[in-house]
């Protein structure tokens, strides 16, 4: 028998063993001199005595150990005042005086050692303890035949002490011995049949070597052992003798060497033999050997295969040969493909004479048999299998080790990294690895068993695989083996009785495949341990204020733990002792995992954490070594107490406040959506009101641009009556009234349309960074004639040095403008009105700048200061005209600029009242981040105030009007202006003032006058903004992106007078932008001054390209024009055919277009300018280059050359020649 060894080393307290007992649920119990050990096949749980705890061992030191017919285990101790006995449900002992314990229990403890007379009986053998040699003893009963087991230092499987204390055989066939000095010692004795045959030190009659490299067995009957590195061994198992071949020195007829790789016995009865150093072929009737080694590819022989031909195949490290028997000399083959497949492992014929190589390294070469059998036969390569990354449909290793084809044709093959089956009919690979049950991936051999099945040697034992089902056991050293680990292609099976042998590094094992029997015996489940939070539980142990264990955890049916045990781990074991490294293990926690977890004897816990709280069941079930799972497993029912939060009562808690809420809110919904009927019904209210003054403000903005347009043609013509009709003051002084009241109505209608912009949040800043000092002076100079009419004193109040920085000029001309005509209006002759600035602040770029308006006329009474910024408030309205609303505009223009405006008024003791408003403006940038910055104005342009502000003032202050009745002509015709106006009043009115001194076009609406323009090209153009369908905008942007009419000026009329509609304008390309109403002197100015900057501009081009054609100034996009019209002329210029057709192709225009556009921008048609361009080229070769006249002419594409001179002196004056000549003399 085989035994294993249990001591201190493996958990034992001691090793000296008095009492061996299993337990009714299948623990293992021994006593020693150190306390009582429980054992579950993995590790030792010591009890022993404590201080203080009357349920501990009464004794350290065990005498004996009983269990009685009820199954409880009593503990005999040194002690002999009581006996303890082991409690299953405490896990604890109850010590009973010994007047208490059993009549039969005293007496079997009483009992002197070496007067027990223990036996098992078994399988009719009887294992007993000799009372007087204190050893074991085996006998046989129908034969009465003893065997006495000795320990044997040099067999690691023989008991480890002679001295034997106590035995015991248990319901599994376990035997149990423990010894006085080394501990337990535990034996199978229905253990697998595997022979195992191992060198002794002591005993010579044994194999030579335990590293087995090669197995073979003769017809004889004999075993031949090829050892690594000692020889060979050959056992006579009839008469269990052993003969040993070495190679010596001294003995040439001995073994070539002692590195054996392979034994063979051929056909005819020869042994050969392969080896490190050449093939010996050994003559068992001369008992001679034969060596051969320098006609081998290479001496380093590794296998040897008989074909069904009788040929033997040698496979060697650098290629394979053939042994030519008639011969007596060996063929070699050129079979290497690689470098790595030379190095061939093992050799295979299949059922199909094809011949199998496998190699190291290279993989697996198939090759066809040509002259089968003969001597002379070639090889031709089928196939090579190579292992592929990631494709399981190849060899899953290059490096072959074994080759066996079973008996349906399948071709196993192992590898460095797995088992491989080849299927010859679908050419397909399947792989097996450690994934499909196999303990190891290096293959080292493959055999057929019975029972459709294989075994397959490796290094980590053996296994026996079903070829249907793929059913994979293993066994492993403590099944019987020799070790884990088995040699390559190390391995036979004789033909008749089917038995197997394999080799390793411990011996050989032989046995019979149908006499390994599977073990019925499903093991039983313990529960070992419990731990919460990482701490092992004990029984009545309390953890987090509760008791979790009031028991034994393995009898325990269920455990309880509240939210704070957030993990637990439960620790199992299969109390079967054959193999326990072997059994299997399958736990789930129903409720919480899916399926079963699977795991070995290594990981004997489930671990658990954070689980909601719920009721669980945990399962555990088990299998033996061969497989062999329980049918029930074993169960603990886990309850995981939510917290006191989240119990039925706090549910029910919850649902009551949950309903009290609900009625709460439901009285709170209640009283809120009466509550919100209410603000919706007010919210409807002021909605209606905001959009009904909203729809008042919007009307009175359409009619205030509405109003403008009439306006126009009243105030127009009332100023021409002004100018007119000098002489009749009667009828001045009426037309002043009209032009009065008229003025009044406009600024009325403006205030009105600011009033909708800060209304509707629209107003912007348009900053130009501008002196102020000058800008105030040019305001002061609007109000001198005034001032002087009226006989006040108006002084203007200055600091020294100048004060630049950004401010919106037309927005603060409109405070001042307000400022100043309230304190005229209100200060009475020979009164005093001052404009004061100065700044606060230490530096006067970082503080404000200060502006006051200060006068002496009426005062304003204390109770109206804090309203007089708000809208439609006056003072002394009988007396005073005006609308109500400067103040506030003055107030939010102000603001606009992130300053203060304030009003302060007070009697002097001379009793004058003095009335002063003060404008504060910050001086730094930190406001113009959402502001337009527009470019610096030099000078005040009083157009922009249309008269708005200066009610009253004599005309000559509004307007300076020049000398605009002359009119101008262009190439002796007037100018043709294109009027474009929706109002047929104004359009006629315009038509009749501009006629008499242009040529006028009119159309009706601005797609009229896009057409009008395209068809015509007017020398200037006039539109009204606002008109149905395309608006003014829309047609300044179609015209100016139109090469054909992109050099027509445009001046836009319009009602929208600030500076943010003028500036869209002028982005669209307008060339002017004049508000309604206007003056028509004004309008006529302006006129004549685009048409005169035109007409300058032609004489400038005329005068420029007459001295440089590459560089003159036009503006894009006419500069663009007239660039491309100058780069094809110049590109052609040796053209002379180069014509106008040519050029309108190139540019895009028509003819008419053509020439109109150009006499427009150069006064020049097409055909002029390609002539001065190829003049002035001409002028450029005669200065630079040495050529006479007749090669300029040609070079700017005149043919003739009479025609060249004549051209060349029409432009310049004098020939060709002549310049030629002049030119000469300069230098």
């Amino acid at each position: 028998m085989r035994f294993e060894h249990l001591t201190s080393e493996n958990g034992l307290p001691q090793n000296t063993i008095h009492g061996i007992v299993k337990d009714k649920y299948g623990f293992m119990w021994f006593g020693t001199w150190a306390g009582l050990c429980r054992y579950d096949g993995y590790k030792f749980t010591t009890y022993r005595t404590e201080p203080n705890n009357p349920h501990s061992l009464i004794n350290n030191r065990i005498h004996n150990l009983y269990k009685d017919k009820n199954q409880d285990i009593w503990v005999k101790t040194f002690d002999t005042t009581a006996v303890c006995r082991y409690n299953y449900e405490t896990n604890d002992f109850i010590r009973v005086p010994m007047k208490k314990v059993p009549a039969k229990i005293v007496e079997s403890n009483d009992r002197p050692r070496h007067y027990i007379r223990t036996y098992f009986i078994a399988d009719q053998y009887k294992w007993s303890m000799d009372t007087w040699t204190k050893s074991l003893v085996q006998t046989h009963i129908p034969t009465n035949k003893t065997y006495t087991y000795r320990a044997n230092p040099s067999n690691r499987w023989s008991l480890n002490d002679e001295l034997v204390a106590d035995i015991y055989l248990d319901n599994h066939n376990i035997l149990w011995v423990g010894t006085y000095s080394y501990g337990v010692n535990k034996a199978n004795i229905n253990a697998k049949p595997f022979s195992y045959f191992h060198h002794d030190l002591d005993n010579k009659n044994t194999i030579i070597d335990n590293n087995i490299r090669a197995i073979c067995e003769d017809n004889t009957g004999k075993l031949w052992i090829g050892t690594r590195d000692k020889g060979i061994t050959v056992i006579d198992r009839k008469n269990d003798s052993y003969q040993h071949f070495t190679h010596s020195d001294k003995a040439p007829n001995s073994l070539v060497y002692n590195q054996i790789r392979k034994i063979y016995q051929d056909k005819y009865g020869f042994i050969w033999i392969g080896t490190k150093k050449g093939l010996d072929k050994f003559n068992p009737s001369s008992k001679t050997f034969i060596h051969y080694g320098k006609a081998l590819p290479s001496t380093a022989v590794y296998t040897i295969m008989e074909d069904r031909k009788n040929n033997l195949w040698i496979g060697t490290w650098r290629g394979m040969c053939k042994y030519d028997r008639t011969q007596d000399r060996f063929i070699n083959y050129d079979t290497s493909t690689s470098r790595q497949n030379r190095n061939v492992r093992v050799l295979l014929e299949d059922k199909a004479n094809n011949l199998w190589m496998g190699s190291e390294g290279g993989g697996i070469t198939v090759f066809k048999r040509n002259n089968y059998g003969k001597i002379n036969e070639s090889l031709s390569p089928i196939t090579t299998f190579l292992s592929s990354v990631n494709n399981p449909n190849t060899l899953s290793d290059n490096r072959i080790y074994t080759l066996y084809e079973d008996k349906s044709g399948m071709v196993w093959i192992g590898t460095g990294n797995g088992l491989n089956r080849y299927n010859p009919r679908t050419k397909k690979f399947r792989q097996f690895s450690i994934k499909e049950g196999l303990p190891d991936a290096m293959i080292a051999g493959v055999v057929e068993g019975s029972n459709n099945c294989l075994w397959i040697s490796h290094k980590r034992g053996l296994s026996k695989m079903n070829k249907k089902t793929f059913a994979i056991q293993n066994y492993t050293l403590r099944d019987g083996l020799q070790s884990n680990e088995f040699s390559e292609d190390t391995f036979f099976q004789n033909k008749i009785t089917k038995e197997l042998f394999f080799g390793g590094n411990d011996g050989f094992n032989t046995f019979y495949p149908d006499s390994i029997k599977e073990e019925t015996y499903s093991p039983q489940i313990a529960f070992t341990d419990l731990q919460v939070l990482n701490q092992p539980v004990k029984i009545n142990q309390k953890i987090n204020g509760r008791v979790i264990l009031s028991k034994s955890l393995n009898l325990s049916k269920e455990i309880t733990l509240s939210h704070e045990d957030k993990s637990f781990a439960i620790e199992f074991a299969a109390l079967h002792y054959t193999n326990p490294q072997g059994n299997k293990y399958a736990y789930m926690l129903e409720g919480f995992d899916k399926d079963w977890i699977y795991t070995d004897a290594s990981l004997r816990i489930a671990s658990y954490s954070n689980l909601p709280s719920k009721n669980y069941v945990f399962k555990v079930k088990a299998s033996n070594s061969d497989g062999i799972w329980n049918p029930v497993p074993a169960t603990l029912s886990i309850i995981v107490n939510p917290p006191f939060w989240a119990t039925s009562w706090a549910y029910i808690l919850y649902l009551l406040i949950i309903i009290g809420l609900l009625y709460v809110f439901y009285i709170y919904s209640a009283k809120m959506a009466s509550l919100k009927s209410k603000l919706l019904y007010e919210s409807l209210i002021r909605e209606k009101e905001h959009e009904l003054h909203q729809n008042k403000l919007q009307f009175f903005t359409h009619i205030s641009h509405e109003i403008k347009t009439p306006l126009t043609l009243i105030l127009s013509p009332i100023e021409r009556l002004l100018q007119m009709d000098e002489g009749n003051n009667r009828v001045q002084n009426q037309l002043m009234i009209m032009k009065r009241n008229g003025d009044r109505l406009l600024k009325l209608i403006s205030q009105l349309l600011d009033f909708r912009k800060f209304e509707t949040g629209n107003a912007e800043l348009h900053l130009a960074e501008s002196n102020i000092i000058i800008f105030l002076k040019e305001v002061c100079i609007s109000f001198e004639q005034y001032a002087h009419q009226k006989n006040i004193s108006f002084e203007f109040i200055q600091p020294e040095e100048p004060i630049v920085f950004p401010f919106d000029k037309d927005k603060l001309e409109k405070v001042l403008f307000n400022l100043l005509s309230n304190a005229f209006k209100y200060t009475n002759e020979r009164g005093r009105v001052q404009l004061k600035v100065t700044t606060s602040g230490n530096d006067i770029n970082g503080g404000n700048l200060v502006i006051q308006v200060i006068d002496n006329g009426k005062g304003i009474p204390g109770s109206r200061l804090s309203s007089i910024f708000e809208p439609f408030n006056r003072e002394d309205k009988d007396q005073v005209e005006g609308t109500g609303l400067g103040l506030f505009f003055s107030k939010s223009l102000v603001e606009l600029h992130h300053g203060t405006i304030e009003v302060s008024s007070s009697i002097t003791p001379n009793n004058e009242n003095i009335t002063c408003f003060t404008v504060s403006l910050p001086l730094k940038y930190d406001y113009l981040n959402n502001s337009t910055i527009i470019s610096n104005p030099e000078h005040l342009d009083l157009s922009i105030l249309n008269n708005e502000e200066l009610e009253g003032f004599p005309i000559s202050t509004v307007f300076e009007t020049g000398s605009t009745e002359h009119p101008i002509k262009i190439d002796g015709r007037k100018p043709i202006i294109l009027l474009v106006e929706d109002n047929y009043e104004l359009r006629e009115y315009l038509n009749n003032y501009l006629v008499e001194f242009y040529t006028t076009i009119l159309a009706k609406d601005g797609q009229d006058g896009i057409d009008t323009a395209t068809s015509t090209l007017p020398d200037l153009i006039v539109s009204d903004v606002m008109m149905p369908g395309k608006s003014g905008m829309d047609l300044c942007k179609a015209l100016k992106s139109d090469l054909r009419t992109s050099h027509i000026p445009i001046i836009l009329l319009t009602a929208l007078s600030p500076i943010g509609f003028k500036m869209e304008g002028f982005e669209t390309g307008a060339d002017d932008y004049i508000t309604k109403p206007f003056n028509l002197s004004l309008l006529n100015t302006r006129i004549k001054n685009l048409i005169m900057s035109r007409i300058v501009l032609r004489e400038r081009f005329k005068t420029e390209f007459a001295l440089q054609p590459s560089n003159v100034a036009i503006t894009s996009p006419d500069e663009k024009f007239l660039n491309k019209a100058l780069q094809y002329i110049e590109e052609r210029i040796a053209d002379p055919d180069l014509n106008v057709e040519d050029i309108c192709k190139a540019i895009g225009l028509s003819r008419t277009h053509l020439y109109r556009k150009t006499k427009a921008l150069t006064g020049l048609s097409m055909a002029e300018v390609i002539r001065n361009v190829r003049l002035k080229r001409a002028v450029q070769i005669l200065e630079q280059e040495k050529l006479n006249i007749n090669e300029v002419a040609y070079m700017v594409g005149y043919l003739d050359v009479d025609y060249f001179r004549k051209c060349f002196k029409s432009q310049f004056g004098y020939t060709p020649s002549e310049y030629q000549k002049s030119i000469l003399n300069s230098k």
